[in-house]
């Protein structure tokens, strides 16, 4: 026995949407979320610099303050030691107590800190270093 009922196929897609979109009333917004979502794709920041404050991304917009160029080392004049206390540096012409394990009277060396922080091995008699070439 057959059902002399027939079930009708449903609209496509496309067209149950916009009935949806209709008896909802949508429809009235559609021309609205045209005219914004253009607008806000135009004014988004990029996401690498989401999460900085007005102040972080100006400074990461300026370029990087060029670097003074190191210190150059002091001049070793000479060693003076002693039998008993600490050795005597002459840097640049002065005098300067400075720790015995720093000084290696074998090889004529003394290892100081310069001006600027850093460290430097120094042998008695070198010519100062030529800032001015590369």
């Amino acid at each position: 026995m057959q059902s002399s009922s027939t079930r009708t196929a449903p609209p496509p897609f496309p067209a149950r949407f916009a009935n949806n979109l209709a008896a909802c009333g949508a429809r009235s917004l559609l021309p609205l979320l045209v005219l914004i979502f253009p607008w806000q794709a135009g004014h988004a920041e990029a996401l690498g610099r989401l999460f900085f404050t007005p102040a972080e991304r100006t400074r990461l917009d300026l370029p990087p303050k060029p670097q003074a160029p190191p210190a150059p080392p002091p001049r070793l004049d000479g060693i003076i030691t002693r039998s008993a206390g600490a050795p005597t540096l002459f840097l640049d012409g002065e005098a300067q107590p400075v720790d015995p394990r720093e000084v290696r009277i074998d090889d004529a060396t003394a290892r100081i800190t310069g001006p600027d922080g850093r460290r430097h091995r120094l042998r008695v008699g070198d010519p100062p270093l030529d800032t001015a070439s590369p």
